[in-house]
C-alpha cells in the first residue's frame, strides 16, 4: 500500500487595486482579504499553508507549494513576505531588569525598541534559534546567541 499523493487545490491568488489578496476557486467564486498562513512555521515553514477568510476560516490547504502553478505560487509567497515580520536581532544595546522588561536592539531592520512581559515571551527552538515576542506580538529572532558579541551575550543570560 501506497500513501496518498496530495491533491493540488484548483485555485488561484492575485491582488486586488487595493492590494487585498484575493483568492478564486475552482467555480470561479472569489474571495479578498484572504490570508496565508504557515501551519508549522518554525518547524516546517516550506509545507502545510492554509488560505484563510477575514474570519479565519479556512478556505484552502496546501501540503506542498511547489506544486501549484507558477503564478499563483509566487503570489503566495509574497503574501507571506508581506505578512511575516520577523527581524533578526544582531546586537542587543541594552536590556532593563525585571517585568516587564524594555529591550533596545540592533536588528537586520534597524535599531529597534520593545517591552518584554517576561522570561516566558523568549522561546528555545530545537535548532538553538530563539525567538523574543514583544508585548505587541512582534517576533524577533536571533540565530546564533553564541555568535553574539560579549555584550549582548550577558544582557541575553540575563533572561534565558
Amino acid at each position: 500500500m501506497t500513501a496518498a499523493t496530495p491533491s493540488v487545490p484548483d485555485f488561484s491568488l492575485h491582488f486586488d487595486e487595493w492590494g487585498r489578496l484575493v483568492l478564486t476557486n475552482a467555480t470561479g467564486q472569489a474571495c479578498a482579504g484572504v490570508s496565508p498562513v504557515r501551519a508549522f512555521p518554525l518547524s516546517d515553514p516550506d509545507h502545510w499553508l492554509s488560505i484563510c477568510d477575514q474570519r479565519g476560516t479556512e478556505l484552502v490547504t496546501i501540503a506542498d507549494p511547489q506544486t501549484l502553478p507558477q503564478s499563483t505560487r509566487e503570489t503566495l509567497f509574497i503574501a507571506l513576505a508581506k505578512s511575516e515580520f520577523m527581524p533578526v536581532v544582531e546586537r542587543i544595546i541594552d536590556a532593563t531588569q525585571g517585568e516587564p522588561a524594555e529591550w533596545r536592539v540592533i536588528t537586520n531592520r534597524g535599531e529597534r525598541t520593545f517591552v518584554l512581559k517576561g522570561d516566558d515571551d523568549i522561546r528555545t527552538l530545537s535548532d538553538g534559534r530563539l525567538i523574543i515576542t514583544d508585548s505587541d506580538g512582534v517576533r524577533y529572532l536571533i540565530l546564533e546567541a553564541r555568535k553574539l558579541d560579549g555584550h549582548s551575550r550577558r544582557v541575553l543570560e540575563r533572561f534565558i
